[in-house]
């Protein structure tokens, strides 16, 4: 999916603030504020430490609907019915590309990811620094004679340098995105039906899964366990890992003293789950839900 203009950042506003008033742009949602919760507000470009990964369940089947549609005309679904009849779309902002490969590679889902021909990198937005690498780690380096000593920013200055270079000489952007290295950052919008969503859940919410991909499937988790709590419940990976049922246990801790905020939220809204601190994220996401 080719989106021209830079990737931009939905900004939540807590509670008490007024929300910005939304742009346009990929990834931008108007809603209504609220009193009670943070919403999400719109787009606007922040500098990278402000900026933070985004899982916003956009759209997902309405079950209680569903069910009660459905006996009207005779016809009961079980549970594991109700895992194949279904579908949740997230959008997904601010995720590397290196966890976006990941992602991907779940083929019975459905994914448009933003294009990296038409959308730059910029210091300001535009990669993930890993929180195992010290924002003021340096390395030694040497080029053609002279020895530097870079930090991680640096180097994804040098890299955002050098493609906007390569651009302004005549080279192509999608010839120039070559030296893009693997944190810059993109957006997905990606579809999966529950059952799907549960397979990945069991393996991307595993302790020895990649710490990007392991926080924005737990903040994933969240979000779906708000929406249709009657589909999603404990996850069965939970039986063989304590790890995932101490979690498991808090989100649904979580989830069950925020849904009745959630349910005073006006449809259309934009709901902002707190899971931090309690979830201990390696990296801040913020988990949004639609309210309908």
């Amino acid at each position: 999916m080719d989106h021209h203009n830079k990737p931009q950042s939905p900004s939540g506003a807590r509670k008490g603030e007024e929300p910005a008033a939304p742009q346009q742009g990929f990834g931008c949602h108007a809603h209504h504020s609220g009193p009670e919760h943070r919403v999400h507000s719109g787009c606007d470009s922040q500098e990278l430490n402000d900026t933070t990964t985004k899982a916003i369940l956009f759209s997902y089947t309405n079950y209680p609907n569903l069910i009660s549609n459905l006996e009207k005309e005779g016809v009961k679904m079980g549970e594991n019915d109700l895992l194949r009849h279904g579908s949740f779309t997230f959008d997904l902002q601010g995720v590397s590309r290196a966890a976006s490969h990941q992602i991907v590679r779940h083929r019975i889902a459905s994914f448009s990811q933003q294009s990296q021909r038409y959308v730059k990198i910029t210091r300001s937005y535009g990669y993930l620094r890993p929180s195992g690498i010290p924002e003021d780690l340096r390395v030694p380096v040497e080029l053609r004679g002279q020895k530097l000593d870079l930090n991680f920013s640096d180097v994804m200055d040098l890299t955002r340098q050098a493609e906007e270079g390569l651009v302004a000489k005549g080279i192509k952007a999608e010839d120039s995105r070559y030296i893009r290295p693997n944190a810059a950052t993109t957006n997905i919008v990606m579809s999966m039906s529950p059952r799907q969503l549960i397979h990945f859940f069991n393996l991307r919410c595993a302790p020895d899964a990649q710490w990007e991909i392991r926080d924005l499937a737990w903040s994933m988790y969240a979000a779906v366990s708000l929406a249709a709590p009657q589909v999603f419940g404990p996850l069965p990976a939970a039986d063989e890992s304590d790890y995932i049922k101490k979690r498991v246990s808090i989100v649904t801790d979580l989830v069950q003293k925020q849904a009745a905020m959630f349910d005073k939220a006006t449809p259309g809204e934009l709901y902002h789950l707190e899971l931090e601190p309690y979830l201990d994220f390696s990296h801040p996401v913020d988990s949004f839900v639609r309210k309908y």
